[in-house]
């Protein structure tokens, strides 16, 4: 059973203030980790491809989540007459006062139903804006989406209808509950949790760790682990599983390094490390770290893209959406 509406609101705030601003360890896989028979080769980060991680919610931030949400006023003045948007858009954008406010009424009217005392409207609202005011990691995915997704046109479209960004905010205000270590306010994150899953196809748990920047793309099928960790400025494209091997307890969920690109159909088990810049292709299935700055195809077969000008134009071809066909290229089992 939910807890009253004030223990909400304060549970929410105390663990938002708590949990916000962890974001993955930067250098956390150097080379020197990578396994000995591999240290012939050149294992670096894609040059400049690991950003500073978000990690405070700074003056900057304020300013960009301002102009975030301006612009996201005038596209929505546009709509304000439209018979199938204009009472979405009156209500969850033009009615509210900033950024915060605004995602608060997005994803309380997807995350609530009607007549419905699970879960309830009010409630919500009240939680999905505490937990996401002065997040620094919410406008860094708004632009990330942006940025990296050539589909997305504009910024009511993103925090409108794109729904891993949905799924990634839900995913934080259940955080927030599940950090807090209170029973009810568990059993609120597992309830969130449980219909992020109905809802968008996305079963993210609520311990997972998962920093700024990142563009959830397409989104159905995606699964992360309880213990799984994501760094900042990350691409996961949908039906990629962070998962366990199911022969462990305890920490035995992946952790993503930064500015990662996990490719559609991607499997990654256990309690292993992707490194800061690394790809893993479409349906490879990975079981052993990854150095920073390399690609893995199929079943742990890495692909170091620095070995020559050639090498580097093939891997860096849309890795995260190409199947490779391993057998015709030099690379060498993790």
């Amino acid at each position: 059973m939910l807890t009253s509406a004030s223990a909400l609101r304060s549970a929410a705030r105390g663990a938002a203030r708590c949990t916000r601003r962890r974001s993955a360890p930067s250098n956390w896989y150097s080379a020197s980790a990578a396994p000995q028979q591999q240290q012939t080769q050149t294992l670096r980060p894609e040059p400049g491809a690991p950003q500073p991680p978000v990690s405070s919610y700074t003056e900057d931030d304020a300013a960009r989540d301002a102009r975030i949400f301006a612009r996201l006023r005038d596209e929505a003045e546009g709509l304000e007459t439209s018979p199938l948007l204009g009472a979405s858009v009156r209500k969850q954008i033009l009615g509210t006062d900033d950024l915060a406010s605004c995602l608060g009424e997005v994803l309380s009217c997807r995350l609530a139903r009607s007549n419905d005392s699970f879960l309830p409207r009010d409630e919500l609202r009240r939680a999905c804006t505490d937990a996401l005011r002065g997040d620094a990691r919410v406008g860094a995915d708004i632009s990330a989406i942006l940025a990296r997704d050539p589909a997305a046109i504009s910024y009511l479209q993103c925090i409108m209808f794109f729904k891993g960004f949905h799924a990634t905010q839900a995913q934080r205000v259940s955080s927030t509950f599940w950090k807090s270590g209170d029973r009810a306010d568990r059993h609120a994150a597992l309830a969130i949790q449980n219909r992020i899953s109905e809802l968008w196809a996305v079963d993210v748990h609520p311990a997972a760790e998962i920093g700024g920047g990142l563009l959830m793309d397409h989104a159905t099928g995606i699964v992360v682990g309880e213990t799984a960790v994501i760094g900042d400025n990350c691409t996961i494209l949908h039906a990629v599983t962070l998962g366990g091997t199911g022969k462990e307890r305890g920490d035995r969920h992946p952790k993503i390094g930064h500015a990662c690109v996990l490719g559609a159909g991607a499997t990654i088990l256990g309690n292993i490390k992707v490194g800061d810049g690394a790809t893993v292709g479409s349906q490879a299935v990975v079981t052993k770290d990854v150095p920073p700055g390399m690609t893995v195809v199929g079943l742990n077969k890495l692909l170091d893209p620095h070995i020559d000008a050639k090498r580097e134009k093939v891997v860096k071809k849309r890795t995260e959406t190409w199947q490779y066909e391993v057998d015709t290229y030099d690379g060498y089992s993790i």
